[in-house]
């Protein structure tokens, strides 16, 4: 009986071993980060995909070490890829900036960053990220640019693995205003900028939050050409613009991470009013918010989110926000 019991004993301590070592990666194995990807290809195969389109998948063979953020296959299909052949055909230098924004030099155990909000790190191309580690009831959350972790610290013999469930836009503005101005949807809301003299203030430092109305929320509102709000009193769309944002760096899962249970929460904004955010659930998480002036009858809905720059982040709503007087 003794003897049946060290055997057993025996072989548990073996596969134990046996776990132990599988959990990291031992240095100079073959198990390196494009082996680990295409391992568990049914869950990366769009990220590789872009690999080889771009070629940087021979990086990963001996280089390093990196930390890879790697969005699985459901974040490509969010993000309009419905197929690994869409993915082939983007443009080359698209996947390329894709592909190094979402890489970074060294082995970041994103878990043993300090509970903070929007702590930048760099990547390999020497572009920023903004990585937040915090407490939402019982779970302990991670995200980079508002994006979530969904698996943690997978082992290669070159790097790691952190899995996220979207692909990050590529910082392409330096400032604020310039990613205003780049975008076509939102010309009156530059306009508005520029007649109430906010252009230089939003190529300041920040950072800010700017929850900017498309072209059609200002139509609806009653500014039906650029020219109507040159028109207007620069004193009064300064106040309405302020209205819009914040002096601070808000991603959409920030607001879920800092609301409480009853998934409403006031944000106090630069001209010192407050909006409603709410969370919107899909019944297992948080997939949005909506933003609500106290004139407003109906929330705003968020048509684009989490577009960054460097000094700063840039939400489009579909309406203005709107105040009580």
């Amino acid at each position: 009986m003794k003897k049946n019991i060290l055997s057993a004993l025996l072989v548990l301590l073996l596969f134990s071993c046996k776990k132990d070592k599988e959990d990291v990666a031992p240095a100079g194995s073959n198990n390196n980060l494009l082996y680990v990807l295409e391992d568990n290809r049914f869950n990366f195969s769009y990220y590789n995909t872009a690999l080889t389109q771009t070629n940087f998948g021979t990086t990963l063979k001996t280089g390093g070490p990196y930390t890879l953020l790697v969005p699985d296959n459901s974040a490509f299909q969010k993000a309009g890829y419905n197929s690994e052949d869409m993915v082939a055909r983007e443009s080359g230098s698209v996947l390329q900036k894709m592909v190094k924004y979402h890489t970074l030099n060294g082995l970041w155990q994103l878990d043993k960053l300090p509970y903070r909000f929007n702590q930048q790190i760099t990547t390999v191309q020497g572009t920023q990220l903004f990585v937040t580690h915090w407490v939402k009831g019982t779970d302990t959350i991670i995200t980079i640019n508002g994006t979530k972790v969904t698996a943690r610290n997978m082992p290669a013999s070159n790097g790691m693995i952190q899995v996220i469930n979207a692909v990050m836009q590529p910082l392409v503005q330096d400032k604020i205003s310039d990613a205003v101005a780049a975008d076509p949807s939102l010309s009156f809301f530059n306009t508005a900028l520029q007649r109430a003299g906010l252009k230089d203030f939003l190529r300041g430092d920040g950072p800010f939050t700017i929850f900017a109305p498309n072209n059609a929320a200002f139509k609806n509102a009653g500014f039906l050409t650029t020219d109507s709000i040159m028109q207007t009193d620069p004193a009064v769309l300064r106040n309405m613009i302020q209205f819009h944002m914040l002096n601070n760096r808000r991603f959409v899962y920030d607001y879920v991470l800092s609301t409480g249970s009853s998934n409403v929460t006031q944000q106090t904004m630069l001209n010192n009013s407050t909006t409603t955010v709410n969370l919107i659930s899909n019944g297992v998480d948080y997939s949005g918010i909506t933003i609500q002036g106290s004139g407003n009858t109906t929330p705003c809905q968020l048509l684009k989110s989490n577009v960054l720059a460097n000094n700063g982040v840039l939400h489009v709503i579909d309406r203005l926000l709107m105040e009580n007087f």
